[in-house]
């Protein structure tokens, strides 16, 4: 043990006197060098104000050039300490901009029928009302009484009928689009049918999206305002029904406009034109961009599985499909995924109690960088005027009950008339910029260094050479001062080594 700890004493030593060594090739310079050194430093630097500190022979002058280089100092200090925290607090602004083009390209445009189903299979199946009403609930919330008759029928309903398919009803009762049905179709003058529009669910059950993004081959663009959609409907209310009791006491036809990219999302956007009515919808583009974080709160990393292009709405689809699958091992049909369609029974049991442990645990949020679901990146939104006129005039009734074959009374209370176009061929830009870049905060910084201290990048490179320079030889000083003081002793060795040196010397 001892020879271990005097062989780390021998190497220690050995290396402190290689050191000395080293460090003795490399002498100190004089007080008198360092001191031309700093002469010349004070002299030669482009720091202005230094050399009138150490050139001046008057004392006062010295002082006075002291002072205004220690004030110099201080104020670009303060300032760049403040620049550094605007930089750090993220300042954004708002940009809008106006862009006119030749062609516009035209949204989606997604119809339904407020009337949800077909009166003569609803009268086998009353009870599709409720069912539908929770499984619905998917898309936004809404509380389902467990003690009500209608859920007592439903779940009654739900435990005789497992084998009952509510996404094959819904297809196969509801509400089609037809020639019966959309009676005159046109866009930009060219006539439109059936075939040009695809079918989607949505709460309101089947609806139809005009050039949707998916099924479209080339984009529908307009080169005219005032010119675009035109549409009449007959929503045939002997044929289609729906339940007063759920809120659903109006005829007519909702529809929404929105990005052919995007998934249609009623709640709350939906635009309603009623039976015996013409609408008349002017529209804008507005085209949003939100910055990323820090400066924003949208994040560009985020992709969805089953949609080409973000939304909120879509993400918000695929958290609550994601949360339903895990725990129920199904997914239901109004949501986006692959898997099992939930049974009845399932979403009694396990979907409906699964959303309400979503909502009550905010596992699906959205909003800010840090939720499920930020905001887009981009978007691309619709926003109309719409107005209204009687529909169809009184010559127009003639003309339309001979053509029709029906009498006007079916015809007030069933037809709807629907224009939608641009209201100029422009796009709106809203786009949220860094207010302060790296380029620009290096700018301002190197402005404030410029204008108290008539500093650049080369004196900064400067000080930092002469502080490097002094550190140095504070460095070799110290380890000068280390050896000094340590005592080398020299290794011990054998009594026959001893007497052959004697003999020697």
């Amino acid at each position: 043990m001892e020879q271990i700890e005097k062989s780390k004493v021998y190497a220690e030593n050995g290396l402190l006197e290689k050191i000395k060594l080293c460090l003795s090739k490399k002498p100190l310079p004089s007080p008198t060098d360092r001191k031309k050194f700093d002469h010349d430093f004070a002299i030669s630097t482009s720091f202005h104000g230094i050399h009138n500190i150490v050139q001046n022979r008057s004392k006062i002058r010295r002082v006075l050039w002291l002072v205004v280089v220690l004030g110099s100092v201080s104020l670009v200090t303060w300032q760049i300490y403040i620049r550094l925290l605007n930089y750090f607090t993220w300042p954004t602004t708002t940009s809008i901009e106006v862009q006119y083009v030749e062609k516009m390209e035209f949204p989606a445009v997604t119809f339904c029928n407020l009337n949800r189903f077909q009166t003569d299979a609803v009268a086998k199946f009353g009870v599709i009302f409720f069912l539908w009403h929770i499984v619905s609930k998917v898309l936004h919330l809404q509380e389902i009484t467990a003690n009500s008759t209608g859920s007592r029928e439903a779940t009654d309903f739900a435990a005789s009928h497992q084998n009952f398919s509510i996404t094959e009803f819904i297809r196969n009762k509801g509400f089609y689009l037809n020639n019966s049905t959309l009676l005159d179709c046109e866009f930009f003058g060219k006539p439109c049918s059936p075939k040009d529009f695809a079918h989607v669910f949505t709460e309101y059950g089947n609806c139809f999206t005009f050039n949707h993004g998916e099924t479209l081959q080339a984009k529908r663009k307009v080169s005219v305002s005032g010119r675009g959609l035109s549409l009449l409907f007959n929503v045939n209310q002997e044929a289609f029904t729906d339940n007063p009791a759920l809120g659903f006491v109006d005829a007519g036809i909702i529809f929404v406009i929105h990005s052919p990219k995007k998934v249609p999302q009623f709640d709350g956007l939906g635009l309603l034109s009623p039976v015996g009515m013409h609408a008349r919808v002017t529209i804008r583009q507005v085209k949003t961009v939100h910055q990323e974080y820090p400066w924003g709160e949208c994040n560009p990393n985020i992709k969805l599985q089953n949609f080409s292009s973000y939304s909120t709405f879509g993400c918000l689809k695929e958290c609550k499909a994601q949360h339903i699958k895990k725990q129920c091992g199904c997914v239901p049909f109004l949501l986006p995924g692959y898997g099992i369609e939930c049974d009845l029974q399932k979403y009694f049991s396990c979907v409906s109690p699964v959303l309400d442990h979503i909502e009550f645990k905010d596992l699906c949020t959205v909003g800010t960088h840090n939720s499920s679901c930020p905001v887009s990146c981009e978007e691309t939104e619709y926003p109309a005027t719409i107005s209204y006129s009687s529909f169809p005039s009184q010559k127009a009734l003639k003309y339309l009950s001979k053509k029709l074959n029906q009498s006007g009374k079916y015809i007030r209370e069933n037809l709807v008339k629907i224009e939608i176009n641009y209201s100029d061929l422009n796009y709106k830009i809203t786009q949220q910029q860094k207010a302060v870049s790296v380029s620009e905060l290096l700018a301002d910084l190197g402005g404030q260094l410029g204008l108290f201290c008539g500093a650049s990048l080369i004196t900064i490179i400067e000080i930092i050479e002469y502080l490097f320079t002094n550190f140095y030889w504070i460095c070799i000083f110290f380890l000068l001062k280390i050896s000094e003081m340590t005592q080398w002793t020299p290794p011990p060795q054998n009594h026959l080594g001893n007497k052959k040196r004697i003999e020697e010397c």
